[in-house]
């Protein structure tokens, strides 16, 4: 049977380590299998001999605090982060990459900002955790956000096996047009309220039979909430702020692809992308 198996990116800045550590202590209870990478920009390095080179020095180090990681469990790579740490996954058959900080003196919601969590993301098949604050890596509320799309489902599926302990609630955002729109089309005051009422029950029973759908471990202790939404990611964590969670679950195909990465970088809670 395949172990569950983890991948973290370093670049052996603090906070890199503090997510390695994390990482080791998710995976471990886990029973899984841990690998390391760290990528070294393509552009540096001419020679094969200067990466290996690069990769004996590196693994003294990490060996250092983390002498529990195996010398086969880490690589060393040169060639472009988004690529490398894609590939690495693919070929270990990672069940999850864990990312964190890059830089020394910010954690991840500085980092988000920029180019690399979002490409290894792109690119990336792998369900991709990104930490965005210290703690362990333990979750009692999940939040999904779906479009009730197959991918959905998939993703959903995935992490009921990656936390099975964790309660989920699935969350379907609709929109409804407002009283101006509506008056365009002849619609009165009680002919709009019956039409939005219509269309939260729709809604709300829609959620629910993609929640049984699923058929998720019995266990499980799972529920699904259709909700009024802006569409704008910036009203996002306001207009969710009925719901307690501590991990944000998001796929990035179909209807919520368009604003995934904007809620990435707006969320105060760990977020996992899944494919």
């Amino acid at each position: 049977m395949k172990k569950f198996t983890t991948l973290v990116a370093i670049d052996f800045s603090r906070s890199s380590y503090v997510v390695l550590e994390k990482a080791l202590d998710f995976t471990k209870k886990r029973d899984g299998e841990l690998h390391v990478i760290h990528v070294v920009e393509s552009s540096f390095f001419s020679k094969k001999e200067d990466i290996d080179a690069v990769e004996e020095r590196a693994y003294a180090e990490l060996s250092k605090s983390y002498s529990e990681i195996k010398k086969e469990n880490f690589h060393c790579v040169s060639g472009k982060i988004k690529v490398e740490v894609a590939n690495s996954a693919k070929l270990l058959d990672a069940d999850m990459i864990i990312m964190g900080n890059s830089g020394e003196t910010h954690f991840l919601n500085e980092l988000i900002m920029g180019s690399h969590t979002k490409e290894i993301i792109k690119n990336a098949q792998t369900p991709v955790l990104v930490m965005k604050d210290e703690h362990e890596l333990e979750y009692k509320n999940i939040l999904v956000l779906t479009d009730l799309s197959d991918e959905s489902a998939s993703a959903i599926k995935k992490a009921a096996k990656f936390f099975p302990k964790s309660k989920i609630t699935l969350l379907n955002l609709f929109y409804l047009p407002t009283d101006d729109k509506l008056g365009l089309f002849g619609f009165n005051e009680d002919d709009l309220g019956k039409y939005q009422a219509r269309i939260k029950d729709e809604s709300q029973k829609n959620i629910d039979t993609f929640l049984s759908s699923l058929s998720l471990p019995k266990e499980m202790d799972a529920s699904a909430s259709a909700i009024v939404s802006s569409l704008n990611p910036k009203k996002f964590k306001e207009e969710s702020s009925d719901i307690s969670y501590d991990l944000l679950l998001i796929h990035s195909t179909q209807n919520v692809s368009f604003f995934a990465f904007d809620i990435l970088e707006q969320s105060d809670v760990d977020v996992i992308v899944v494919k």
